[in-house]
């Protein structure tokens, strides 16, 4: 059968189209994207080797300001940085603010143990002031006689890379900075008590 001119013409175009559908396709199916997300339908989640959620934290984190390792994953899509709070929940403390990260890299998935104040920290991090005035981490140190007291961990999931924050800002004060930026958080806590 011989094609005339015109119907060549609409044959080729039509099989152009066919092979940039099955490009674009492919391409989709890649997993070569720069959102910063480690699964699909997964739990956000971050563990620490410092305890295990719901349990004690190893006396050598009580001992001496040596941060807490964290490791989170499966970042949400749109993650465009990260935010550490360490904050014990206790009545008696407070809200005592032991540790604050914030502008963490979305590429960053885990601080190591003894971050805090070395040239360890993620490039870009800052660390806030904590409760004992000191900026960076400050270790569990619940008054004697008070209680089993809670340590929460909460990595924020934050649509923004940079976060403008004093030097200082309370739990109350850093849920109200980050309120219209948190695409989702991820958290676990430790106990202490001091007999």
């Amino acid at each position: 059968m011989k094609l005339n001119k015109s119907t060549l013409f609409a044959l080729k175009g039509t099989l152009v189209m066919i092979a940039m559908s099955i490009g674009i396709t492919l391409s989709g199916c890649s997993g070569d994207s720069s959102e910063p997300v480690d699964g699909k339908n997964q739990t956000f989640v971050v563990t620490s080797g410092a305890f295990e959620n719901g349990e004690q934290i190893k006396e050598k984190y009580t001992k001496a300001n040596v941060s807490f390792p964290l490791s989170w994953k499966n970042a949400p899509k749109g993650t465009k940085s990260f935010a550490v709070f360490v904050v014990d929940l206790h009545p008696v403390a407070n809200m005592w603010v032991h540790w604050v990260v914030i502008n963490i890299p979305a590429k960053v998935h885990a601080l190591p143990e003894g971050v805090s104040r070395s040239d360890q920290l993620p490039k870009g991090s800052k660390e806030l002031v904590n409760s004992f005035n000191q900026t960076g981490y400050g270790r569990p140190t619940p008054p004697a006689g008070s209680g089993n007291h809670e340590y929460k961990v909460i990595v924020y999931a934050l649509d923004v890379e940079a976060l403008e924050a004093p030097r200082f800002l309370s739990y109350k004060s850093f849920q109200e900075l980050v309120k219209e930026h948190v695409i989702e958080t991820a958290e676990i806590s430790g106990f202490l008590e001091k007999k």
